[in-house]
């Protein structure tokens, strides 16, 4: 598990109680106090014990929520697209309908995941931007939508930045930047 003392120094500015309340994304942006517990629920409930690939999750939400700024899609703005991995519509849609079936099914209607219109878009997305869900984002892609990066001795390895390079480019499939080696290398010292 991860401990805050870890958090902190994986995400320093997110350790200060003053943090927050110059965030430009009013109710979305969290302290590392505020994570800690989503986290550890999610990596148990996951089943991700590897350093490695707890360190790659947590890289991947700090890159992409801004060092826990951000808990939907800014920039560009693409309406459905959230959770601390900033998952695509699609991706968010199946994590909704796994969660919360019920609630996905009342948001959704009769309707198809890909013809879902704004407002559809953010009813479901709303279901799992809860600080549980959105901080178990990262583990339930990585145990289900890159299954293959998930317990297997020969990816994510401990203090391995190719691994990680890897589950970026074929696991996450997105650009490989400067800027996800820096967040993972801070991470990678911290946890």
């Amino acid at each position: 598990l991860v401990s805050l003392e870890m958090l902190n120094k994986a995400n320093p500015d997110a350790a200060d109680a003053a943090y927050c309340k110059s965030s430009m994304a009013d109710g979305e942006c969290a302290l590392n106090s505020e994570a800690l517990s989503s986290i550890n629920k999610a990596i148990r409930k996951y089943g991700v014990s590897a350093r490695g690939e707890i360190v790659a999750t947590l890289s991947w939400m700090l890159f992409e929520s801004g060092n826990w700024v951000y808990n939907i899609n800014h920039f560009p703005g693409n309406i459905g697209q959230g959770t601390r991995t900033m998952m695509t519509w699609e991706y968010v849609a199946e994590y909704a309908k796994t969660l919360h079936p019920d609630a996905y099914a009342k948001a959704l209607g009769s309707g198809d995941v890909s013809a879902a219109n704004n407002s559809t878009k953010t009813d479901v997305i709303d279901l799992v931007l809860n600080n549980d869900d959105s901080f178990g984002s990262g583990f339930w892609y990585l145990t289900t939508k890159a299954a293959s990066f998930h317990g297997n001795a020969n990816s994510l390895r401990d203090g391995n930045k190719a691994d990680f390079q890897k589950y970026v480019e074929d696991g996450i499939v997105t650009t490989w930047t400067t800027e996800r080696e820096d967040v993972w290398t801070m991470v990678n010292s911290a946890i």
